[in-house]
């Protein structure tokens, strides 16, 4: 009998490692990879597939994942095989082995104060180590391109004006990036107005989804480092702010939230007003530059990131009419 792909691919695996593996589950979430939890006898794993067919990438991310555990982050680091590296290729495809890590999960809105507080004095030590980084990697934050931006628009509604009974997601991503292409095309500032340099190595998603909690509700374990790169650390905090507690709606409850995790951040690591409000204009700013579900969705045909597209245009759309309101209440 012919072997499967998977059965090749865990015989291989028993090679490298010694351990014999078997299939439980494919992992649901994750937007843009592909990965599995796997069995040996009584012990799980967690099988990671690349979506980079670039093994520098990887050395790249192996190599920041190092950096941080060396700092006392408790980052999932990957298994070695006998050989010592830490991934390995297999019919045109990167893997690495993870230990599989049994913590909650929880979603921004259902997080407690004492989880708030974890997750952001967690990425303000980060940050400090990340400021010292002497790391050489490729990755570094990019600046927004105005023309590109407009070209990669151009090519979205061409393809949206092709449909000939457009669907609600439609007709909802052809509204913002029309609102996208007018702040485009008024706007006169480049990130060099705000004078905040990639100095900071970042994870590159920091959001409470790449994290695991304990049951004391402390974050106890990071992963996911594959956006990880050299930028301005107000990029990272002020992300993981806007997605973790402005996704649906925007009441009371989420700038408290917003402030407690700004406050418990900067009691680890302290951040003027200045920096802050620099920072904040500089990821409203980019925000309209970014097109990525809408570039997924109609050029690439990847429908999984569907359900980001009406959140990040309520994101968008509130701060274009109630930026200033918005920015006294964060920056107090």
């Amino acid at each position: 009998m012919l072997k499967t792909h998977m059965e090749k691919l865990f015989g291989y695996i028993y090679e490298l490692y010694g351990i014999k593996l078997s299939f439980l589950e494919r992992v649901q979430k994750g937007y843009l990879s592909e990965n599995h939890v796997l069995s040996d006898g009584d012990i799980k794993y967690f099988l990671k597939k690349y979506r980079f067919n670039n093994e520098e990438k990887i050395l790249e991310i192996h190599s920041v994942k190092k950096y941080f555990s060396d700092g006392g982050i408790p980052v999932i680091l990957p298994l070695s095989t006998k050989e010592g590296r830490t991934f390995f290729s297999f019919g045109g495809e990167f893997y690495a082995i993870f230990p599989f890590i049994s913590g909650m999960q929880t979603e921004g809105k259902n997080l407690a104060d004492s989880g708030i507080i974890s997750l952001a004095e967690m990425l303000g030590k980060m940050h400090l180590w990340g400021k010292n980084s002497k790391l050489s990697l490729k990755s570094v934050f990019k600046p927004w391109n105005k023309e590109k931006t407009l070209k990669e628009i151009s090519l979205i509604e061409a393809e949206i004006q092709k449909i000939s009974q457009p669907s609600d997601f439609d007709v909802e991503a052809l509204k913002g990036i029309q609102e996208k292409k007018n702040f485009i095309l008024e706007n006169s500032l480049v990130c060099e107005n705000f004078n905040l340099p990639s100095d900071h190595l970042i994870h590159g998603d920091y959001l409470e989804h790449n994290v695991f909690f304990d049951k004391n509700n402390r974050a106890s374990h990071i992963f996911d480092f594959e956006k990880a790169e050299y930028s301005p650390r107000t990029q990272e905090l002020l992300r993981s702010m806007m997605f973790i507690f402005f996704n649906s709606g925007i009441n009371e409850k989420d700038f408290k939230n917003a402030r407690l995790y700004i406050d418990s951040y900067s009691d680890i690591y302290p951040l003027s007003r200045d920096e802050l409000a620099r920072g904040l204009k500089m990821f409203y700013t980019k925000s309209f530059h970014r097109v990525w579900v809408e570039s997924e969705h109609y050029l690439k045909n990847n429908k999984r990131v569907d359900l980001f597209l009406k959140m990040d245009n309520d994101r968008i759309g509130y701060l274009s009419k109630n930026y200033e309101e918005f920015e006294k209440r964060i920056i107090l």
